[in-house]
């Protein structure tokens, strides 16, 4: 079934060339709509209903899918060619055309792991915000809080409260590993102060989300980049608050892109115990990178996705693969070939990435 382009120029703003797209990309294409996700929304259901529905439209792509899925119809194919084309120069038909056959491309699937959290948290910190935090979270789950200090509060009801020096942490989001020295736990009954036991040295657990309020020295390189660790400044309530809240979305299944493909064979990390090479361990934010005898090795839970290993790697042993790099060169080459069938001439390529390039494009047009 040939697939049917939908236009629309969102309330007049932006010129579309009918004809120009219908020859370009073959698609056949609708009257120019004016207001496609509202007043003209029961031509877009007619559009879902008759399949093969291709919306020009990016920033109500959310809205479609919803109506789609209302339908009990698969979402449809949404591209922004407003944004990206369509407040342009002479060549916008041109781009548009091109960026609309590169929609049209199938995605290969980002090869991944499956990692599961339980929803058991500990938080670090003061027990003034701490034992807060703890309170909020208690009904949704499994809290321990690891004190810095001497409580002088009890525990909120189902809380687990602990005081003690971290001395290690390894791991991600559903295996965080802590070890523990000088670990008092609080008895729960009793009046009065709280009533915690005689310390012990090599205490261990394990959890699945870490909430650290301490305001100290992160546990972990480039923090932010470690799936499972949140941290908030104790002293900013609102930060607080969102860390909380973001914590108790921490469970369930969830998918981890494997990002990148690794040649052992290939590695030049090291020949007969000579190393030769440490540029990806020298360069990775997260320490996802560990020498492995003559090559070296990825944790692929700690790995964050960033690429600068496979690009500083001089044997290509280290390769990014999500997407696989043959899978960006068609696409580049889609987007070329397109732009230059539909009339246009020296093709420019601007790289971006999906959530701040994205939303400065958006700014700018």
């Amino acid at each position: 079934m040939t697939k049917q382009l939908i236009l629309c120029d969102c309330l007049g703003t932006q010129p579309i060339d009918r004809d120009g797209l219908q020859r370009a990309t073959g698609m056949k294409c609708s009257r120019v709509h004016a207001a496609l996700c509202t007043t003209d929304l029961a031509s877009a259901e007619a559009a879902l209903r008759g399949g093969d529905a291709v919306i020009a439209c990016g920033q109500e792509a959310e809205r479609f899918v919803t109506l789609a899925d209302d339908l009990g119809l698969p979402p449809p194919v949404c591209v922004d060619i407003r944004d990206r084309a369509g407040w342009s120069d002479e060549t916008a038909t041109a781009k548009m055309a091109a960026l609309l056959a590169e929609a049209l491309i199938p995605r290969r699937g980002t090869k991944s792991l499956d990692v599961t959290s339980g929803g058991s948290c500990l938080i670090i910190g003061r027990s003034g915000v701490a034992l807060a935090a703890a309170g909020r979270l208690a009904d949704v789950l499994a809290v321990t809080v690891l004190a810095s200090d001497t409580p002088d509060m009890p525990a909120p009801r189902g809380v687990e409260l602990v005081q003690g020096r971290l001395r290690r942490v390894t791991g991600t989001l559903g295996n965080f590993t802590l070890h523990l020295d000088q670990v008092r736990i609080a008895e729960p009954g009793g009046r009065g102060a709280v009533s915690l036991g005689a310390p012990r040295d090599g205490g261990e657990t394990r959890c699945d989300i870490i909430l650290d309020l301490s305001g100290g020295t992160p546990l972990f390189p480039a923090p932010h980049k470690r799936d499972g660790y949140l941290r908030a400044d104790p002293a900013d309530p609102l930060a607080v608050a969102d860390a909380v809240f973001e914590a108790a979305q921490h469970v369930g299944t969830f998918e981890k892109p494997l990002y990148l493909r690794v040649e052992e064979a290939l590695c030049a990390h090291s020949r007969a115990g000579q190393v030769g090479c440490t540029r990806c361990l020298d360069i990775c934010p997260t320490g996802a990178i560990l020498p492995g005898g003559d090559h070296v090795t990825v944790n692929p839970m700690v790995c964050a996705g960033c690429g600068a290993c496979a690009a500083l790697c001089p044997s290509g042993a280290i390769s990014y693969d999500a997407p696989p790099i043959d899978d960006l060169l068609h696409r580049m080459r889609v987007l070329s070939d397109s732009y230059q069938k539909a009339g246009g001439r020296a093709p420019r390529l601007l790289v971006h990435d999906a959530g701040h390039g994205a939303e400065m494009i958006s700014l700018a047009a």
